[in-house]
């Protein structure tokens, strides 16, 4: 019994995968849905996980593509703090990039990029931050049953039917047996609260079990499942047998059908339904995503902390998308609050209707947001926002047409390039920058004729890791690790002869494979993992289109 065990540990742990050939299926790469039921049901604060686990790729993970995103489908599971895996010594004698344990994703200061990985850690840590605080809101409690081995997987495989729009939490039998009701709601004795029961289909059910269902749908709870045909137990003999039969013929009536629904004491029996159709009826949504592109996928999770709610708002597509999203608020100000970024600012857009508070989000690709309500509105909830948007929409103003001065490190390759247009390093006849791995810095000056508006610098493609650092006109701008590759330069432009610098640093990945079949006296790298074959060369540098964009 998995819930059980945790109910030994302080820290509920657990595991995720990035996407790995290994583990190529969601199923297999995401478990943390009932370390964070474990942690709900036993009042303890946090859910960990050993964290972008893979075996197959080798320094190749792409933050933003790979790595991003499975955290954030694992925050909105209910992970709240992350173990690196793996996080390898290395002796200095095993060279660069080292020596790896069979299975990543390798994050240690061996890594090309590591001096340029705090804005991610930093992203990381404000989303734990958040995620920490409160505890998670669940309208529905899935009991799992007395089975053995009884384990939960990950969220989507939602064995109450609560998904979209509503959340699940896990229960084993030891804390069935300590809910009570209150108001009609199901409560554990830490004030958790729930609006619904769901039992499993396998129609097998403890005689102690039904029992505590008797009991909890005459005290008024709504409970949701099929007739137990079986205690699947010795346990009482037969007369345990005819003690269920009574049972089920108490909560069920007699030959009950496929679908319906019986009042039973002070509460209600139903079967034949899942639990989003049974709360659609009589409940709004938490969080439902709606006029949303049709195939992608999104998730939430929602936080209260006293009197704030917090959303925490995961998009798993590959491309920018739009989404209005509705919330289970009313009479609140909603907040944006961009944990790339650390910018917390109000939502100007959005409407309030029928319980909900609609609210349209523009989300990068991988994209993620916390939407918070903690404030009340002025007007409550006939108050109205104002009509200019949550997000600028973004017109190039000027492309960078002047040539490039390209500085690559010479410990790793070749050491100085001059480009008139920007091309992948593996697009280069020269062997030092085709498989060169590294840092690479680009200069360039250019004019900007129009300086009005709201101006930002866009870097458009970064290969293959997608880690840039930008400086303009001495300035340092900070470090870009996801797309959309924009960042503010209102105030920085000048007409003429602004100095742009771009740090780009890719994976160790093309100088391995360049290194690949050379004696090792010819080779730049050491390891002791094997360069596969079929390894290819992976797109790598700047490649641009660099623009002056302005945001309207």
């Amino acid at each position: 019994d998995g819930l059980k065990n945790y109910g030994h540990s302080e820290i509920m742990m657990s595991e995720f995968w990035s996407p790995s050939p290994h583990r190529s299926k969601h199923i297999d790469r995401f478990f943390v849905k009932q370390a964070a039921s474990a942690a709900k049901i036993f009042d303890k604060k946090l859910v960990g996980a050993e964290s972008f686990t893979t075996i197959g790729p080798h320094w190749n993970d792409v933050i933003w593509a790979d790595m991003k995103p499975s955290a954030d489908h694992e925050y909105c599971a209910g992970l709240n703090l992350v173990y690196l895996h793996t996080f390898t010594c290395s002796p200095r004698e095993m060279g660069l990039p080292g020596q790896e344990y069979f299975a990543g994703t390798h994050f240690n200061p061996n890594l090309t990029w590591w001096h340029y990985s705090t804005p991610f850690i930093q992203y990381l840590s404000r989303c734990q931050m958040l995620l920490q605080q409160g505890r998670s809101v669940a309208d529905v409690l899935y009991y799992y049953g007395d089975h053995i081995p009884n384990l939960g997987r990950y969220k989507e495989d939602d064995p109450a039917g609560a998904l979209p729009d509503y959340d699940y939490d896990l229960i084993n039998e030891d804390k069935l047996l300590v809910l009570a009701v209150k108001n009609g709601e199901i409560v554990l004795p830490h004030g958790v609260s729930y609006r619904v029961l769901v039992l499993p289909n396998h129609q097998v059910l403890s005689l102690a079990a039904l029992k505590k269902i008797q009991a909890l749908v005459n005290a008024g709870a709504t409970v949701i499942g099929t007739p137990a045909l079986s205690t699947a137990s010795l346990v009482g003999g037969a007369n345990a047998e005819k003690e269920r039969a009574q049972l089920v013929q108490a909560l069920w009536g007699n030959a009950p059908g496929t679908v319906g629904a019986r009042t039973v004491g002070k509460g209600r029996m139903i079967w034949g339904k899942t639990a989003r159709e049974v709360l659609l009826a009589s409940l709004v949504p938490d969080c439902a995503f709606v006029q949303k592109p049709e195939g992608k996928i999104y998730d939430y999770i929602h936080r209260q902390v006293g009197a704030a709610d917090i959303y925490f708002l995961s998009s798993q597509n590959s491309v920018a998308t739009q989404v209005s999203v509705a919330f289970r608020m009313q009479g609140k100000q909603p907040e944006l609050w961009d944990a790339i970024t650390g910018e917390i600012r109000n939502a100007t857009t959005f409407y309030q209707k029928e319980g909900k508070t609609f609210v349209p989000l523009d989300l990068g690709p991988n994209g993620s947001i916390f939407v918070v309500f903690r404030k009340p509105l002025s007007g409550g909830t006939k108050a109205a926002a104002s009509k200019a948007p949550n997000y600028l929409s973004y017109r190039t103003v000027e492309t960078m047409k002047s040539p490039w001065r390209v500085l690559f490190d010479p410990e790793y390759g070749y050491q100085e390039l001059r480009v008139d247009s920007l091309i992948s390093w593996t697009d280069r006849p020269e062997e030092g920058i085709k498989y060169f791995s590294g840092t690479a810095v680009y200069r360039t000056v250019f004019d900007a004729a129009d300086l009005t508006g709201s101006l930002f610098l866009d870097l458009g493609v970064v290969k293959d890791v997608g880690i840039a650092k930008v400086k303009l006109n001495g300035k340092d701008l900070g470090i870009l690790w996801c797309p959309p590759f924009r960042v503010p330069v209102t105030g920085l432009l000048k007409p003429s002869g602004n100095e742009l610098e771009v740090v780009v640093v890719n994976s160790w990945r093309n100088r391995l494979v360049g290194d690949r079949g050379k004696p090792q006296n010819e080779r730049i790298t050491k390891t002791n993992v094997t360069i596969k074959p079929e390894w290819p060369l992976l797109e790598s540098g700047l490649l641009g289109p660099v623009r002056v964009m302005r945001g309207e």
